[in-house]
């Protein structure tokens, strides 16, 4: 019996397998570490999601990655979900995912935790980043919702401490889809208006889905690139957010922004109170220094007095006389001694001195010149023989070594 013989293509057999595998795995949980994390320029996501034994392809497309709340990294352990498929050029299994979550935590905490270390890593919360707020600000940008009660709470507390400050508002979303980008957008346009002294960003409490445009990293870049001070009063006290961290102050509720950023009517007098003390405390000082100073300039000028200065200049001019006479006659007295040993020196070292201590001179007869060793001489040679009493005719007769 011959068994009939189904012959596939590479193409048919992987399309089946395919269809098969997108069928029994569908819109599962894939469990492990993930590593070679990859974020193309096309906005898809790579990476190799694997366990002790085994690893698997995994990609998420650009349509589902741009909902994702954190920054993917090596090592991580994840939950994800999609379906398992065949990428058919190459026959390869590959995880396709729509959903990621880090392992045992919720997927809102365990993004703003992820957004929050990358940020403090990058240094967006330190203090040496932050602005300092003006003291007396003229002039206030307010960025929340024009429909909750943070606005009427903060504009309450503005004109009751400080009737004068010019407030400038910019509504904006504060939640939903679109939020952190108009918060964004508002953020730039308030800070470019001219004068603004201080920004207050806010809006009143809610549910941690309410507050999430707060935990934008869009919006936190925008926060750190401002350079007007910033005051986040995001939710209630207990609530923080990615602003909170970012901005150069946080207030626990729009109302105490409110306070924060104006000093009351009684505040602003005590402030004056203060600067007129201690403005008469610097006059008062600045007094006694010029009254001593005028003191030490009365007394110089008596010591300066021309009868004075005659006499004072007689005396130094007396004193230089006498120590320039001194000097003189010091200097002969070295010199004149100085002079009497080297001319001993120089007598003791004649050479009438030193033939009269039984020393004598040998001169060649025939070049005139003093001899210094006997090789200057042959056998038969004839030389002078200088000595204190006269001078000898001699003959080199030999030559003792």
């Amino acid at each position: 019996m011959t068994m009939e013989r189904t012959l596939y293509s590479v193409s048919d057999l992987i399309s089946k397998t395919r269809a098969m595998l997108e069928l029994s795995f569908k819109d599962i949980w894939l469990e492990g570490e993930v590593s070679n994390v990859h974020y193309h320029s096309s906005g898809h996501l790579y990476f190799t999601i694997k366990d002790n034994l085994s690893e698997l392809k995994g990609v998420m497309f650009k349509s589902s990655n741009s909902y994702l709340r954190f920054q993917i990294e090596n090592g991580m352990r994840l939950a994800c979900f999609g379906s398992l498929s065949v990428y058919e050029q190459r026959g390869q299994v590959q995880f396709v995912t729509k959903r990621i979550e880090i392992s045992g935590v919720g997927t809102l905490h365990q993004a703003f935790e992820a957004l929050k270390n990358k940020l403090e890593k990058d240094g967006f919360f330190d203090h040496k980043h932050k602005l300092e707020l003006k003291e007396i600000p003229q002039k206030v940008g307010i960025l929340t919702s024009g429909e909750g009660a943070a606005i009427e709470d903060v504009l309450h507390v503005l004109s009751r401490r400080s009737p004068f400050l010019e407030v400038v508002f910019r509504p904006s979303k504060v939640q939903g889809e679109g939020a952190a980008d108009d918060l964004s957008n508002g953020l730039n346009e308030l800070s470019s208006v001219r004068g603004i002294d201080t920004i207050i960003i806010c809006r009143g409490g809610g549910s941690i889905e309410d507050l999430w445009a707060f935990n934008e990293e869009k919006l936190a870049q925008t926060i750190f690139n401002c350079k007007v001070p910033i005051i986040s009063a995001v939710g209630h006290e207990t609530d923080f957010t990615i602003s909170d961290f970012v901005a150069d102050l946080r207030a626990a509720t729009p109302t105490e922004a409110a306070e924060i950023v104006c000093l009351s009517l009684e505040q602003i007098f005590s402030s004056f109170e203060n600067y007129e003390t201690a403005f008469t405390n610097k006059v008062e000082s600045l007094s006694l220094l010029n009254k001593n100073k005028i003191d030490n300039l009365f007394n110089r000028l008596m010591r300066l007095e021309p009868s004075n200065r005659i006499k004072t200049k007689k005396i130094a001019l007396e004193n230089f006389n006498n120590f320039l006479l001194n000097y003189i006659e010091n200097t002969i007295d070295r010199r004149k001694i100085k002079f009497e040993s080297m001319s001993n020196q120089l007598i003791s070292i004649s050479p009438d001195n030193v033939l009269s201590r039984g020393f004598s001179i040998a001169i060649d007869k025939k070049s005139n010149k003093i001899i210094r060793s006997a090789n200057d001489l042959s056998i038969d040679d004839n030389f002078i023989l200088k000595t204190s009493g006269g001078s000898l005719e001699a003959k080199k007769i030999k030559q003792i070594n």
